[in-house]
């Protein structure tokens, strides 16, 4: 049982630095288009001013940031590197597990933060967008299409030690994905 409990308790935490990934580069990539929109480089109208368009930019790329740094000094990849003394179908219960519980703390955390950016610019409102969205990609893509896409890569090439280190570039990019769709839904 507590061998079990450490793999959960570290693959919670790389689940946790993929959506973190997730939301930080989705947070990054909103500051960047507000930036580009209040300086009239592309048009989208999430800015009515030049002080909205740089207060709002600055938080959302701080908060971006701050998720990217939490993130990358997590334990990123540790359950994938000790899996010798586990049954991939162990690893693919414990990644499942992780990627819903994540995407529903993701989830939670947006519908808390929507409460407190009423009265705030429209960018706000679409960076809460971005961590729902990240949560729910988390508790869908990631639990139904992540968990049994790494399962098949470790079925078919698990032999090879190159294995590890595509695991979670592949978990990243369909988590990501799924969240660029949520969003592309919410908007």
């Amino acid at each position: 049982m507590r061998r079990l409990l450490g793999l959960g308790m570290h693959t919670l935490g790389t689940s946790f630095d993929v959506g973190l990934l997730v939301v930080g580069t989705g947070l990054v990539g909103l500051a960047i288009a507000v930036l580009l929109d209040g300086f009239d480089v592309v048009e989208i109208g999430l800015t009515d001013s030049t002080g909205s368009m740089l207060g709002s930019g600055l938080v959302i790329a701080v908060f971006g940031a701050f998720a990217l740094g939490v993130a990358v000094e997590g334990p990123i990849g540790y359950s994938t590197r000790r899996r010798g003394t586990f049954t991939d179908v162990e690893v693919a219960i414990a990644g499942a597990v992780g990627a819903l519980f994540v995407g529903l703390v993701l989830f939670v955390i947006a519908n808390i933060g929507s409460g407190y950016i009423e009265d705030l610019p429209v960018p706000f409102d679409f960076a809460v967008t971005v961590i729902r969205s990240a949560g729910r990609a988390g508790m869908t893509a990631g639990l139904f299409l992540g968990v049994p896409a790494l399962w098949g890569v470790r079925e078919l090439w698990g032999h090879n030690a190159w294995i590890e280190e595509i695991e979670l570039p592949i978990f990243y990019a369909i988590w990501a994905t799924a969240a660029a769709f949520f969003i592309a839904g919410a908007i």
